[in-house]
């Protein structure tokens, strides 16, 4: 049966017997869905995590000016094999001088203050070179 979204897979995860489906870690975590331990790239298995996934984007550097980050495969003994980023795109210049302020003062309060909000949220928050890179870019919008 194919349903859509995470809502829509975590909730058929809940009531198949057996199912086995993917889902962003805070969906499977609100919902007390079992979790699989997966062998990452130091051949150790371990489970989805706040922390398992911290140690991964923490093993991650960003290359080139536009922040785009390839998460493949981390290493780190302690790190989920699969973990990425939630994306924002934003435009360079805004014709409203009023909406730029407001969306770098948004967004810059999510990098910043607003992590505090992640792990409740089942976000893993940014690590703090991720978050000073976005603020250094989020600078640049007119």
């Amino acid at each position: 049966m194919l349903v859509r979204g995470n809502e829509g897979v975590a909730a058929r995860i809940k009531i198949g017997e057996g199912a086995i489906g993917y889902v962003e870690y805070g969906f499977a975590r609100r919902l007390g869905l079992p979790m699989a331990a997966l062998q990452n790239k130091a051949g150790i298995f371990v489970l989805p995590s706040e922390g398992s996934g911290q140690t991964a984007l923490s093993e991650v550097t960003a290359t080139g000016g536009d922040l785009r980050l390839s998460i493949t495969d981390p290493v780190g003994d302690l790190s989920y094999p699969i973990v990425t980023y939630s994306w924002l795109l934003l435009y360079g210049k805004y014709a409203d001088p009023g909406k730029a302020t407001a969306i770098r003062d948004f967004v810059g309060w999510g990098l910043t203050d607003g992590q505090r909000y992640a792990g409740e949220l089942g976000y893993i928050p940014l690590p703090a070179s991720v978050s000073a890179r976005g603020s250094e870019t989020l600078a640049g919008i007119r």
